[in-house]
């Protein structure tokens, strides 16, 4: 019974996900359920989801950290005018929608071969954003 209700939320938050609606709610009534099935409690099932938020904040702490700060460097660069002399041997590749996402999206690849990807993603992001949006990249699908 535990894998069909672990499946069946599973299945839940991609059908969340796919139609871009918040998974956390569905994500904290699974972990629930699970835990209420497989304890048979429900100060154990409780006690389940408070530990569940416990260890995902213990595992994810330091990537929303490197995460913040990348994003408040990114901000510093903007601020100050820097990211435009970091732009500039890029803006000439950079022509067309068509471009702007290939362009970017290989500098991504390239620098995450290097560095984590989650900061190297930020930043790349960050930096070339506007000169993207400059030539007509949509910032949403």
């Amino acid at each position: 019974m535990i894998h069909w209700l672990y499946l069946f939320f599973i299945l839940a938050i991609i059908v969340f996900m796919v139609k871009r609606r918040d998974t956390t709610v569905i994500c904290i009534i699974g972990i629930l359920a699970i835990a209420l099935i497989s304890t048979y409690s429900i100060p154990k099932s409780i006690m389940a989801v408070f530990n569940s938020f416990i260890y995902a904040a213990k595992e994810l702490m330091g990537t929303i950290l490197i995460i913040s700060v990348i994003t408040a460097m990114s901000k510093v660069l903007m601020t100050t005018g820097i990211n435009e002399y970091m732009v500039r041997p890029f803006k000439n590749m950079i022509k067309t929608p068509f471009l702007a996402y290939w362009v970017t999206g290989i500098l991504m690849m390239i620098i995450s071969w290097f560095f984590w990807p989650s900061p190297a993603v930020a930043l790349i992001g960050a930096v070339l954003l506007p000169a993207a949006v400059k030539v007509g990249l949509p910032t949403k699908i």
